[in-house]
């Protein structure tokens, strides 16, 4: 059997007469998107490469091409570049795990943006990043991928083979898939293995590479619309495509607009449960504290009238927390905000001479995000009333907890703009075997302005408490002491909070310059050996800042993230070089060897004070690969890889100042001797400063791959991988909750600050280097084509297991492993299920993740923590290709509207892990395609 053949019956939908015919045409060749040379030498050998690529690509899976057998002469058959190797050659397979998720695959999944597609994919172990409300330095707009749990600095994302820029969040370190048009993309390809041999440091995990649309002759409309079933979280979308193919290359434009309805957490969380107890003692009815020495204690006092009043408001005057006022924050807050983005992507090739190229890509991406946050509580600054104020109520200095509900919620909204430009020329050198060559050069902008308003000054708060009239009498009753009615009351309080109300401003810029080239060729050629190499070298420079208004950067303000400025610069200068070695036997053999040196200096502006420091580090290393391949059989493959990677530090981690958070956390040191249900509850808010680490080292890796690839027969494929990872000096901030637990465990904490009632003031948590994380696991990938009298079917299933997850946290503490606990599925799995008949089409798709164990958090001390049960979530949709060159897809999301599990055996605010669930839940989508 003809090896294109086998493959295309594969991918499904496509006789074997009717692919023959298919292989020679020119409509192959241009559905590719690959270019190619119109000499009349090489014309054949490259219309079989392209056909090759388009079909077998085009499956969910890798797939082993079955036999050497072939039609066409072996030397007249050209090599095309595949994700996983520099070196380009006949068939898709190398020694690397390759899965494969093209635009039908995209659409089945139902989803509606590519950060959540990357999401549900098995190797996304333990889910990732999607922007929420409420973080900082713009990354509530962004979203990322975290490859087998390693961290999302772990994972290269290219964009058509290159390396995608960088989010500002993240200096450049990791890439934002919310920027990228679902509408453009022809393709997903994730290669499973480490490869900073490969394609440079940060490939520890393995690699995305995004391939986009190229070629339109003619235009293309793509509409969509989303209704979920809960208030909020519409999505709109629609995106023109269109292009031109001449004799001598071919011009492309795209663009999308994308939005997104925000949603409330009180559409999603189960705020209305008895069982609900996650309300602050930072309220819009004031609470305090003054300390009583008749008593020798501590006494809380409030305004319980006032509190049966305040929207959100908790009487808790039946003596529980000491009888202060609570608050609901969930009620007002927003999960995801409103989203919408702009883009526009180009590309273009025109052929300079017979043997070179021009090309050529810019893209643009506008993204606007607004959210709200809970009205600002004033924390951690000590904020009192003294004891000869007009209208303290005990006479006594009186400590205030205070939130601002009166100026209303904190608004923010953040705005992300990325202009991304690529000049390069392709060429073909006729010496000796032949020379491939290519030479580039890339810039790119990025930059986010990030606004907060209703944030409070609190030294601005603290003069308007002070503050008297001609008469020496305070201004503002905060207690109602004087009995004013609620809405005079609620009145002057606006007021008071308008004497010192600020708007924040976060402004960060990201510029990188890359210079790169390679040359290849086919090194020697006798027989059953061959020796195919490329060499090449990449030179990045870039220049970035984060700063934000001076207020916020000395911690004056209440309810923003405080400083994390940075003003750094990097360099980046790689040079690599691969081998691939064809023997006897069907036996291929890999090598391949990096040098990459990072060269990074930084001007830390202290939080606090005008001190600037000048830092600088240096990083390099050389990282090998090596890779086998061995087709043992024409319907057998089986290969190995092994490689080591490294990752530098990015800016941030190492260069930014202090910032303020207010992290979720249970303090387990003073609730095992004190009984308040609130500030012992899960999900209380402690102030958490984190900031850079100019003494980081680069984090280094090593991943063992084994497994192959079996047809078993011409319409069923089986994969199976398995995976061996080892990760030391990984760099991470050591989570508030990981602290607490230490200090508990190691009798104190430097880290850990608490005041004089023993409660937690502040947390400080710098980014540092832990010990390591080994993980090892296997995925198995499978895929079969059916074809009958009511249709063609393609079924599809993958699944990732992960053995073991391994973390040491230092040096000096034993290796603990989280596989199967809360947060750390040891499963996950993908099926999907496609039927073609004539014009109409349906598909059936679940996302699968599986059960987690709390029992060692329970063991910890945390007895809520509940298992987490099996979960699925099943997608429908069904399609209609109509006469008028266009489709018409309806679809369920969600079908069975699948709740995402709790963590907790009582209703919290947001306990829900959204990096791994979808917390939406059921909904309706229409898409509609028109080609013109």
């Amino acid at each position: 059997m003809h090896k294109i053949s086998a493959l295309a019956q594969y991918v499904g939908f496509i006789n074997r007469d009717d692919l023959q015919r298919l292989i020679f045409e020119e409509s192959i060749l241009e559905q590719s998107g690959v270019n190619y040379r119109r000499s009349s030498a090489r014309h054949s050998k490259q219309s079989i490469a392209a056909g090759a690529l388009c079909l077998g690509l085009c499956a969910i899976v890798p797939f082993n091409v079955l036999a050497n057998e072939a039609v066409i002469d072996s030397e007249n058959i050209e090599r095309i570049q595949v994700t996983g190797t520099r070196i380009k050659q006949v068939d898709i397979e190398t020694a690397s795990p390759l899965t494969v998720i093209d635009a039908q695959q995209i659409a089945l999944s139902g989803e509606a943006n590519i950060a959540d597609v990357l999401n549900n994919t098995s190797v996304n172990s333990f889910g990732s990043w999607r922007g929420v409300t409420g973080y900082a330095s713009g990354d509530s707009a962004s979203s990322s991928v975290n490859m087998r749990g390693l961290g999302d600095g772990a994972t290269l994302i290219l964009l058509d083979g290159r390396r995608m820029p960088g989010a500002t969040s993240s200096s450049g370190g990791i890439a934002d898939t919310s920027q990228i048009p679902l509408a453009i993309v022809e393709r997903i390809e994730i290669l499973r293995d480490g490869a900073s041999a490969i394609y440079g440091s940060d490939a520890v995990a393995g690699v995305i590479n995004i391939i986009t649309k190229k070629q339109y002759d003619g235009v293309e409309l793509n509409i969509s619309s989303e209704l979920p079933q809960i208030n909020g979280g519409d999505t709109h979308q629609i995106s023109v495509s269109g292009g031109y193919v001449g004799d001598n290359g071919n011009i492309s434009v795209s663009y999308e607009r994308y939005s997104s309805q925000a949603v409330y957490d009180r559409d999603v969380w189960r705020l209305d449960d008895p069982s609900y107890m996650d309300y602050d003692t930072y309220n819009g009815v004031p609470n305090g504290y003054y300390y009583d020495y008749n008593l020798e204690d501590y006494v809380a006092i409030t305004n319980s009238e006032l509190c049966q009043q305040q929207p959100q408001g908790i009487d808790a005057s039946d003596g529980n927390n000491q009888g202060l006022c609570l608050y609901n924050y969930g009620e007002v807050s927003t999960l995801y905000g409103d989203f919408d983005r702009n883009s526009v992507l180009s590309h273009f090739d025109y052929e300079l001479t017979e043997d070179v190229t021009l090309k050529g890509r810019l893209s643009f991406a506008d993204l606007v995000t607004e959210g709200a946050t809970a009205p600002t509580p004033i924390y951690p600054a000590y904020i009192y009333m003294p004891w000869d104020h007009t209208y303290n109520p005990v006479g006594e200095e009186v400590e205030l907890q205070l939130r601002s509900t009166q100026l209303g919620n904190r608004d923010e909204r953040v705005e992300t703009q990325t202009i991304d430009g690529l000049l390069g020329l392709q060429g073909y050198a006729d010496i000796a075997s032949g020379l491939d060559w290519e030479l580039n050069l890339q810039h790119s902008k990025s930059t986010t302005k990030m606004y907060g308003d209703n944030l409070i000054n609190d030294a601005k708060l603290q003069q308007a408490i002070l503050a008297t009239d001609e008469n020496g009498d305070a201004l503002y009753d905060i207690f109602n002491v004087s009995g004013m009615s609620f809405d005079t009351w609620q009145a002057q309080m606006a007021q008071m909070y308008q004497q010192a109300e600020h708007t924040s401003v976060y402004d960060s810029e990201l510029t990188s310059t890359q210079v790169d080239g390679l040359v290849s060729t086919l090194m020697f050629d006798e027989g059953d050996y061959t020796i195919a190499a490329v060499a090449g070298f990449e030179h990045e420079w870039i220049d970035f800042y984060q700063v934000n208004d001076a207020e916020s950067s000395a911690g004056l303000i209440s309810g923003g993230a405080g400083g994390d400025n940075a003003d750094a610069d990097r360099k980046r200068l790689a040079g690599f070089m691969e081998f691939k070695f064809g023997l006897p036997a069907d036996l291929e053999l890999s090598a391949a060897l990096r040098y990459e040196r990072y060269s990074q200096s930084g001007r830390v502006m202290n939080t606090g004070s005008d001190q600037i420091t000048n830092e600088s580090a240096t990083f390099d290393d050389v990282v090998p690969k090596l890779g086998a391949l061995w087709r043992a059989t024409d319907s057998l493959l089986l290969r190995a890889s092994f490689g080591e990677s490294f990752r530098a530090p990015n800016m941030i981690e190492m260069f930014s100042s202090d910032s303020l958070s207010f992290d979720y956390a249970y303090d387990p040191v003073w609730c095992a001797n004190n009984d308040d249900p609130y500030y012992c509850s899960y999900f209380a808010q402690h102030a958490t400063w984190f900031g850079g680490n100019p003494d980081l080292q680069a984090e280094k890796g090593q991943t063992l791959t084994l497994g192959g690839v079996w047809n078993v027969t011409d319409d069923w494929s089986l994969e199976l991988s398995y995976y061996a990872i080892e990760y030391d000096n990984k760099i991470e901030a050591i989570d508030i909750n990981d602290i607490l637990y230490f200090e508990q465990i190691n009798g104190g904490s430097d880290s850990v600050h608490r005041d004089e009632n023993g409660q937690i003031s502040y947390v400080e948590s710098t980014v540092r280097n832990i010990a390591s994380i080994e993980t090892s696991g296997f995925d198995i990938v499978s895929a079969y084509n059916m074809t009958t009298g009511v249709g063609d079917f393609n079924l599809t299933l993958d699944i990732a297991h992960v053995i073991d997850y391994k973390y040491r946290a230092d040096e000096a503490s034993q290796a603990v492993d989280y596989a199967g606990d809360t947060d750390y599925p040891q499963w996950r799995g993908n099926f999907s299920l496609a039927w073609q008949y004539d014009v109409f089409s349906a598909g059936w798709s679940t996302v699968f993740i599986g059960k987690q164990s709390g029992q060692a958090w329970r063991d910890a001390g945390f007895e809520s923590i509940i298992d987490t049960p099996n979960y699925f979530k099943h997608n429908l949709q069904v399609g209609y290709m109509h006469p008028f060159n266009g489709s018409v897809t309806l679809g369920v999301n969600n079908v069975f509207n699948a709740d995402a599990p709790n963590w907790y055996d009582f209703a919290s605010y947001q306990d829900v892990n959204t990096d791994l669930y979808d917390v939406i839940g059921r909904s309706l989508y229409l898409k509609l395609n028109q080609s013109f």
